[in-house]
């Protein structure tokens, strides 16, 4: 039985996208997540927005695809009933973080939640998203993070996997300069754009987004799904995450892009 316990319901936020690779030698497979944030106009509209990195979209004029389990007849999850999301050019759903070296990107999937896919779903909050200047955000503090790593999920009942590690850099400093932060947790390709999660005062609050692992003598680097070759004995246990503001940054910004879409009446969204 699913209760309405976060740590039950966060795995109803993720989904599993897989794309083309550019060079054709496989697809990319990465995880993102659902964030549902308010168009704050007289209507009282939202958007549903999926989350993930600009490396796991790939191209947004290429193909894309993920899926949500379905809903039965008394609104539960139906695991395994999939309903697919297909597209084979996303760019006009499409939006960037604005900043080159900031890997995160999101599209507009306020279409899962229309009435005919039936899609049993969850979708964080704003509110959930870290401020970044928590007394208790320190080194050590616990993170949970859910994805798809090494494409490894529950195939049957399509859910994905909730792991586990601790903060490892100062997180208010930003490391190498960028406005990311070091955890120290087994974080394999397919983990990318997982949510990453720290209980801050009782409550669960979004702090950032996995982006790259670190390997063996190399350095911190994304490390695509499909590059088998890199075997699980060259992983160092150590993952690259963004920052929660960067998070709240691509939000506003996707929230203006779809506000000024509406104006011309071309934009769908979740009402």
């Amino acid at each position: 039985m699913i209760t309405d316990k976060f740590e039950e319901q966060v795995f109803f936020t993720t989904a599993r996208i897989t794309s083309p690779t550019n060079l054709g030698l496989g697809s990319s497979v990465g995880t993102g997540f659902l964030i549902q944030a308010p168009l704050n106009d007289e209507e009282k509209r939202n958007v549903i927005l999926l989350i993930s990195n600009k490396h796991v979209f790939v191209n947004p004029k290429g193909n894309i695809n993920f899926n949500f389990n379905r809903k039965t007849a008394d609104g539960k999850p139906d695991f395994g009933n999939v309903q697919s999301f297909t597209a084979a050019d996303f760019a006009s759903i499409y939006t960037e973080h604005p900043d080159q070296n900031v890997d995160l990107a999101c599209i507009n999937a306020s279409n899962i939640s229309q009435p005919e896919y039936n899609i049993y779903h969850r979708a964080l909050t704003p509110d959930l998203i870290s401020e970044f200047d928590e007394d208790l955000l320190i080194p050590g503090l616990d993170v949970w993070f859910i994805g798809y790593p090494e494409n490894r999920f529950d195939t049957v009942n399509n859910l994905p996997l909730l792991r586990r590690g601790y903060i490892s850099s100062l997180p208010k400093i930003d490391f190498n300069n960028k406005k990311q932060f070091v955890i120290d947790a087994q974080v394999f390709q397919g983990s990318s754009g997982s949510p990453v999660f720290a209980p801050i005062k009782g409550k669960f609050r979004l702090i950032g987004v996995v982006t790259e692992t670190m390997i063996k003598h190399g350095k911190l680097q994304a490390i695509p799904a499909f590059q088998a070759a890199l075997g699980v004995q060259q992983i160092l246990g150590l993952g690259l995450v963004i920052k929660a503001t960067q998070i709240k940054e691509l939000v506003n910004l996707a929230v203006d892009k779809v506000k000024e879409a509406l104006k011309k009446n071309d934009e769908p969204i979740n009402e």
